[in-house]
């Protein structure tokens, strides 16, 4: 393992380990990637090619200063979801050690370092429910604190430094706390006016993702955020099993870190090395079930897989006189939990994306 006061690793590692310190710095790596830490466990890598062309094109020119995209890798949102963590740690330590060639403007973003240390999901209120204006209906906290910062961060990032109109793109990584029917799978969002591309959609299918959720209805979650403020090809990925450190089976994870490792290396995320070519089945969300009150009841059993599928006719969800009837001829539940707080959803419900 590469020891960690190297480099950049020193900036985004130890602030989970060791420093709460969060003054911004910045550096050159050996390899001539530049580094800026902007907070704690948010790191922004320049590849070493950018700003050194004399290309008068604006195209080529942008391209040479940072390539294609304004990347954005997140994880770490929940504390307990570890498996993201270290396969960004991998990717951080290739390109650092100069086995892997950055060739995208990256934003690398632990987003809830306490929860981290911690070991927990969250400690005193769901990062991934305070964005997209979320954070200011809520008594201030740390939680609320850090949401308007990465906000900030990510405008910042997303404004560029060159005056080129980079493609964004914003892979949110994370771990389900309960099994699920397909394994790996991918909540896209959209927005009436700009719904996801199916050349996005096939890119994740490449990355090893069995299904593709896509929903065009707002959301407070940090990729909603990304996509519906600043337009960036956006998902949240749910890639297995909460386990802690150490226990993971990062062979489970060879998809998406092959993926990942072709974009930023300049390559497509579609294009596998074996030439295969996978497909997602696809689906779209129909409804969220939304608790309101405490007389709430979802009417699904505690360890329901994700996209368990229900008929027609079946009652979901009880509330007071409201009730959820599934209504399509069969649909899925996903992410059911009875015990979110009033106001949240507690199960989204899917069908096929024809």
């Amino acid at each position: 393992m590469t020891d960690v006061n190297r480099s950049a690793l020193r900036h985004w590692l130890s602030d989970v380990r060791e420093s709460r310190d969060a003054t911004p710095d910045e550096g050159i790596d050996p390899c001539g990637v530049r580094w800026q830490r902007h907070a704690e466990g948010v790191l922004e890598l320049t590849p070493a090619n950018a700003g050194h062309s004399d290309d008068t094109n604006a195209d080529t020119a942008g391209k040479s200063r940072g390539g294609r995209f304004d990347a954005i890798l997140s994880c770490g949102i929940h504390g307990d979801e570890t498996a993201p963590i270290e396969i960004v740690d991998g990717i951080l330590r290739d390109i650092a050690d100069g086995r892997l060639t950055l060739r995208e403007r990256l934003l690398v973003i632990l987003g809830n370092p306490d929860a981290v240390r911690a070991g927990k999901r969250y400690l005193e209120y769901d990062l991934n429910r305070l964005f997209h204006g979320a954070h200011a209906k809520r008594a201030e906290s740390p939680a609320v604190q850090r949401a308007r910062e990465l906000e900030v961060i990510v405008a910042q990032f997303f404004a560029g430094v060159d005056g080129v109109r980079r493609q964004r793109r914003h892979v949110d990584m994370h771990t389900a706390i309960r099994a699920s029917l397909f394994t790996r799978f991918a909540v896209v969002p959209g927005t009436p006016e700009r719904p996801p591309s199916d050349q996005w959609i096939d890119a994740l299918a490449a990355a090893g993702i069995e299904a593709v959720m896509r929903t065009d209805q707002p959301s407070v979650t940090f990729s909603y955020y990304t996509c519906a403020r600043f337009g960036a090809e956006s998902c949240t990925l749910e890639l297995g099993k909460v386990a802690p450190f150490g226990q993971n089976r990062l062979v489970d994870f060879d998809g998406i870190d092959a993926a990942l490792r072709r974009w930023l290396s300049g390559g497509e995320m579609a294009q596998r090395d074996d030439g295969r070519v996978l497909q997602a089945q696809r689906f779209r969300v129909a409804a969220e079930i939304v608790r309101r009150t405490d007389a709430f009841v979802l009417d699904v059993p505690a360890d329901t897989p994700n996209f368990t599928p229900y008929a027609a006719g079946t009652v979901l969800a009880r509330d007071g006189e409201n009730t959820y009837t599934v209504s399509h001829p069969e649909e899925r539940i996903v992410f059911p939990n009875p015990n979110v707080a009033n106001g949240l959803r507690a199960g989204v419900m899917v069908v096929p994306d024809a």
